[in-house]
């Protein structure tokens, strides 16, 4: 009878078990659809752009308020449709042909470390106009020889600029911001000294080697952001001026090769005079020429292509 019981049990016990492990997969299985779900509508929604229409053209800060309240408040870059054109940026621009549509008028992107990239386009729509924002991958385009854009249109290079004389223009929101345009030559330059005025390291020459590496990291770090500013200042206020877009020029892989070293650095940091104009980018241009960037460490910088 014993034994009996035991079987009963054991055959009850199995089918419970069984029963268990059934559920429990109806549930796992159902999860996953749901997960799936979800995840779909999701990269669906992602693919999907934020989209603002006006029957008329928006204001201009209309546009940028829009940017700022979807990029909090990071820097968009404009989009120069002379330039080179990222494959990501083709998709939203171009035609099957990959020609840029007539409707476009203009694009902005944003390029955050870490996090998805944004493009903005803007294009006509009946008589108003369209502002679309979409995710897109980092821009991938494949580095290009630095090059001006032959014939160059001063209108259009010089839009956010107002001629004071021949050859002679000033930034229309920044008077120290100007440029001088020559036969062989264009210089741009950004004047505002600053306060503070960086100090020469004592006996740079005798200090540990530790320590002089992590002085000219330091100094190689400072460098990097004052040609950031650079960029903003001068890249940024033109347009048709460069076949590269603004981001490729903060593209490492696009420029550390042409930015000032740590040899020369080293050199600088042992000088007593810390005042001085440095060369901290120098590039040579596809159809001859070239372009680089000098900075006095103290508020003023220089950009001089030379063709």
């Amino acid at each position: 009878m014993s034994e009996l019981r035991e079987r009963i049990f054991s055959r009850v016990m199995l089918s419970v078990v069984k029963r268990l492990a059934h559920t429990l997969f109806s549930i796992l299985l159902s999860m996953k659809k749901l997960l799936f779900f979800l995840l779909f509508t999701a990269v669906a929604f992602a693919l999907q752009p934020v989209e603002f229409q006006s029957a008329a053209p928006f204001r201009s800060s209309e546009i940028f308020s829009k940017l700022d309240s979807l990029g909090a408040n990071a820097t968009w870059m404009e989009w120069d449709e002379k330039a080179i054109l990222d494959p990501e940026v083709q998709k939203i621009v171009a035609d099957k042909k990959g020609k840029i549509r007539a409707s476009v008028e203009h694009g902005w992107l944003l390029n955050p470390a870490g996090k998805a990239s944004l493009f903005a386009l803007l294009e006509k729509s009946g008589k108003g106009e369209k502002l679309s924002v979409f995710e897109i991958q980092k821009p991938s385009a494949k580095k290009v020889p630095l090059d001006l854009l032959e014939p160059l249109d001063s209108k259009s290079v010089f839009r956010d600029y107002r001629e004071t004389s021949p050859g002679q223009y000033e930034h229309l929101d920044d008077p120290n911001l100007r440029v001088t345009v020559r036969e062989n030559e264009i210089q741009f330059s950004y004047q505002k000294p600053d306060a503070d005025v960086l100090s020469p390291i004592p006996n740079f020459k005798n200090l540990p080697e530790p320590q002089k590496q992590m002085e000219i990291q330091s100094r190689k770090d400072f460098y990097a952001y004052e040609y950031s500013l650079m960029v903003q200042a001068f890249i940024a206020s033109t347009r048709g001026l460069f076949n590269w877009q603004i981001w490729h020029w903060l593209n490492p892989g696009w420029v550390s090769s042409s930015q000032i070293s740590d040899r020369e650095i080293a050199a600088i940091l042992a000088s007593p005079e810390q005042g001085k104009f440095v060369r901290i980018f120098f590039q040579k241009m596809a159809g001859g020429g070239s372009v680089e960037m000098q900075t006095n460490s103290n508020g003023s910088f220089l950009l001089l292509i030379r063709r």
